[in-house]
């Protein structure tokens, strides 16, 4: 039984190290020439080592996961008690996508962003085929609005930004744009009337 569980433990610590053949990153040469109690402390050091870097992932995807929780408490909080100007209201439309390299007529979008809020617009063609993300953000200052393209896309021209002063945004600004190979069409954006009741 022990040496059962010995095994096993040496078998979870290969399947562990992914692509490494041997645990600690020990090149083959001098594998070869280490005892066998040797090899079973350093499959037992790796298990030690992944145990680590798995809890230190843990850790750091629930900080991530507490700081987002954070973040969006304090965007309703803003958006509760926003005062003229803290919130800006905006609609994409028309909006044309590039979808399998071809431009195509996109559903409008409609959206509102509190100060410094940045959030993710799922864009489809009409026919609801094709979809892509794009997100959208209000500055802190309240005098930018910021459309991108996804992220995970890292070309030139990413962005397009509708900058303007609070009168502009008090009477409404309007952009036409085009972003690369991505997204073309009309952005407006103006400040949300706050109503109290």
């Amino acid at each position: 039984m022990k040496h059962l569980n010995k095994l096993l433990l040496m078998v979870g610590a290969l399947w562990l190290t992914g692509c490494s053949l041997h645990p600690l990153g020990i090149d083959d040469e001098e594998w070869a020439v280490m005892t066998r109690e040797e090899q079973l402390r350093a499959y037992e050091k790796q298990a030690e080592l992944d145990k680590v870097r798995a809890e230190a992932q843990a850790r750091e995807r629930a900080a991530k996961a507490e700081a987002e929780a954070r973040k969006y408490e304090a965007m309703a909080y803003l958006r509760q008690n926003a005062q003229y100007g803290d919130i800006v209201q905006c609609v994409l439309d028309p909006v044309d996508m590039q979808f399998s390299s071809k431009w195509k007529p996109a559903k409008p979008q409609a959206f509102d962003l509190v100060r410094g809020e940045q959030l993710t617009l799922r864009m489809q063609d009409w026919k609801e085929r094709y979809s892509s993300e794009a997100s959208v953000s209000f500055a802190e200052s309240g005098l930018e609005v910021e459309l991108c393209r996804n992220s995970s896309y890292r070309y030139g021209g990413d962005c397009t930004r509708v900058l303007g002063t609070s009168r502009d945004f008090r009477r409404g600004i309007s952009k036409s744009f085009e972003i690369d190979r991505y997204m073309k069409g009309t952005l407006r954006c103006d400040l949300k009337p706050i109503r109290r009741h």
